[in-house]
């Protein structure tokens, strides 16, 4: 039977982040695999210049930005709780589907909040209004994918495509290495594979969702209805890479619930979206360290 506590004993606090990279790595290349056999890689849906964003994106993700996060959640823990936490991983262990429950909505909670603010109207006020025009241009480049023909469509291997300043700013981000580090050390495992999984799911080109939306019995279609408003299932992440008014909607990565009644940006679609992607500045269809880096 499977434990997912014995195995996570085996694991330390330090080496659960590196043995997480690897499992989410091996499957987003199982993803890959199966765009690419299946033709969904081809006919300029995906560029040279999205496989750069990637490759550079993925390589800040594991090389810099995971580093810097952790490492000063640590030393921040470690000054204000210089002799930790006792009884958090057995509290954990015991309470661990509670637990873990708990972290995916406050993860996804935060990260869909963010994303919300960095799509919605500017403020009012001068200060916000800075602080999400650095925001958007921070989230731009996820958007950005596909060439100037308007062929581009979106992959898992999009999924950590974003400005360099972007996942330092998502509190989720931060929050995730907070609860590793206090000592929720299986929940924060169990629940970053799930979430994480299932963004490389929703970015990925296959939209098995449509089939339930459209299916011929009316049950079907229903239970995939409701389905929608509690997860977020491919097409709807995918409306969200359109270009069309849908490119505000659909916020969340996994709890579609959020976007029904917090953000009132449930859009559920039984189409893929005509086009995909924000039309792209010149530097920004010539350069991926440009996309990558400016701030403009």
């Amino acid at each position: 039977m499977f434990d997912i506590q014995a195995i996570m004993e085996s694991i330390s606090i330090h080496s659960a982040n590196q043995v997480m990279s690897a499992l989410l790595f091996s499957l987003m290349l199982g993803l890959l695999c199966y765009e690419f056999f299946s033709g969904r890689l081809s006919g300029g849906r995906r560029t040279l210049m999205d496989w750069k964003m990637s490759g550079i994106s993925f390589a800040m993700v594991g090389l810099v930005q995971r580093p810097l996060v952790f490492g000063a959640c640590y030393l921040l823990l470690a000054m204000l709780l210089p002799n930790g936490l006792g009884g958090v991983r057995e509290f954990s262990q015991e309470y661990f589907w509670w637990c873990l429950l708990g972290f995916l909505a406050i993860d996804e909670f935060l990260h869909g909040g963010t994303h919300y603010f960095s799509h919605m109207k500017s403020p009012k006020n001068k200060s916000l209004a800075a602080i999400q025009r650095f925001i958007k241009r921070a989230h731009r480049p996820h958007h950005l994918h596909g060439g100037v023909d308007s062929k581009g469509e979106i992959s898992a291997a999009h999924a950590p495509v974003q400005h360099w300043a972007f996942l330092f700013i998502l509190p989720n981000y931060w929050f995730g290495a907070l609860v590793l580090y206090m000592g929720f050390v299986e929940v924060f495992f169990v629940g970053t594979f799930i979430k994480t999984a299932w963004v490389f799911h929703v970015h990925t080109n296959w939209n098995y969702d449509l089939y339930f939306l459209n299916h011929k019995n009316k049950y079907v279609r229903k239970a995939m209805y409701g389905l929608c408003h509690i997860f977020t299932f491919p097409t709807q992440h995918h409306q969200h890479h359109s270009r069309s008014k849908n490119s505000a909607k659909n916020m969340q990565n996994f709890f579609a619930i959020y976007d029904w009644l917090f953000w009132n940006t449930l859009v559920i679609e039984n189409e893929r979206p005509k086009i995909y992607g924000w039309r792209q500045a010149p530097a920004e269809s010539e350069s991926a360290l440009f996309r990558y880096f400016s701030n403009k």
